[in-house]
């Protein structure tokens, strides 16, 4: 298949992963050489494309020796690379799914002494509270609590850019450069039964992260709770002798 006119990686994106998705697990995808003839792009172009696709945890790159098909095939879940840092809404549409989100509120109070201290304040501090339900096509698949220090006219402002992205919102403010991330399996309860739909008790996975800015100073707090059936998770462990 050749690209005709200016192609994005995007593009270049999408047909390799056509390929992906006939392909077995481990399998060798051709070099970047002969997918850029193939595709009539240069070598650059499949390389960002191929650089998103490990970012996904959906191949595997290693240097002199090929890229490796990392996804099995059969299973319609979200899967993503946990160790790259990306908003839910992009994660979500970079799957095909459309976002949205549901079952919003939020609020302007004070944090606890505890929650001040993990955003960097030995005194109470003012934030902004949000908890959402996050979905794809309309189902839900995440619920959040965010916790983001308070500076005047945010909550305004939210209120208007609520259907956006958090990190674009958040972006206004400080730039989130890497975050701390603590997993654990929690049991949903009434409340997070309620909040994702669940007809009855199930595992989900917790994601408790600091956000940072580039100066390691914290920008945001969040406890994200992912229903696994949906949503999964992929990293890629390399060996290090």
């Amino acid at each position: 298949m050749k690209i005709i006119n200016k192609t994005l990686s995007s593009q270049v994106k999408e047909i390799i992963l056509e390929m992906i998705n006939n392909l077995d697990f481990m399998s060798k995808l051709p070099s970047e050489q002969k997918l850029a003839s193939k595709l009539g792009v240069s070598r650059n172009t499949v390389r960002e494309a191929l650089k998103a696709l490990e970012n996904e945890g959906l191949i595997i790159s290693r240097h002199g020796v090929g890229t490796f098909v990392t996804r099995y095939n059969g299973k319609e879940n979200i899967r993503y690379n946990i160790a790259t840092l990306d908003s839910t809404t992009k994660i979500i549409t970079d799957h095909g799914y459309v976002p949205g989100t549901k079952s919003t509120y939020y609020d302007v109070r004070m944090a606890s002494d505890n929650m001040s201290k993990i955003l960097g304040s030995d005194t109470p501090i003012k934030i902004l509270y949000i908890e959402r339900v996050r979905t794809a096509n309309l189902n839900p698949i995440i619920f959040v609590e965010d916790y983001i220090p308070y500076k005047d006219g945010m909550l305004e402002e939210y209120s208007n850019k609520k259907d956006d992205s958090l990190f674009s919102f958040i972006s206004n403010y400080n730039t989130i450069s890497f975050s701390n991330c603590s997993i654990h399996a929690v049991l949903s309860n009434e409340r997070l039964m309620e909040k994702l739909e669940l007809d009855e008790p199930k595992a989900l996975l917790l994601l408790q992260q600091i956000h940072y800015s580039s100066r390691g100073i914290p920008v945001f707090y969040s406890d994200s709770y992912f229903i696994t059936e949906k949503l999964e998770f992929n990293l890629i462990r390399r060996y290090v002798e």
